[in-house]
């Protein structure tokens, strides 16, 4: 039995509903964007450091981070628009018997703008940092 007045009750409450879901979707997935990108953007800069740690040469250090750094980002599916990296790789050079680090930064800028979110920025920048020990008996 249906209540006079109630015709269309149903179509008014999906107006307002739909809306209020699709913006929580969006927003959920802009944090877990976020979140996997500064998540993978850390592990590349570990990833980086890491093999700037067992390399040899300065020259082939530079190499070996570029390309692993990249090589991360692109496997894990992360879309960057820009993509900074700085390293200290002067560790590489010391003689064998002095310890010394080496660091790797990496910065990328993931566009959010696709959501379609309003107030939502169109990117937000994430940065992930790694450093690591030299070892100080390897042959050079």
């Amino acid at each position: 039995m249906r209540l006079r007045g109630q015709r269309g009750a149903v179509s008014i409450e999906a107006a307002l509903l739909v809306p209020v879901l699709v913006l929580i979707a969006a927003l959920a997935t802009a944090g877990w964007r976020v979140w996997w990108a500064s998540a993978q953007v850390q592990a590349a800069a570990e990833a980086g450091a890491r093999v700037a740690s067992q390399s040899v040469l300065v020259t082939d250090a530079r190499a070996r981070v570029q390309n692993v750094v990249a090589a991360d980002l692109r496997t894990a599916g992360v879309h960057c628009r820009n993509t900074a990296l700085n390293y200290d790789l002067g560790a590489v050079t010391l003689p064998a018997g002095v310890s010394g680090t080496v660091w790797v930064s990496v910065t990328c800028t993931v566009g959010l703008n696709d959501l379609l979110v309003p107030g939502l920025p169109g990117a937000i920048t994430v940065t992930g940092a790694a450093t690591e020990t030299v070892d100080m008996f390897r042959s050079r």
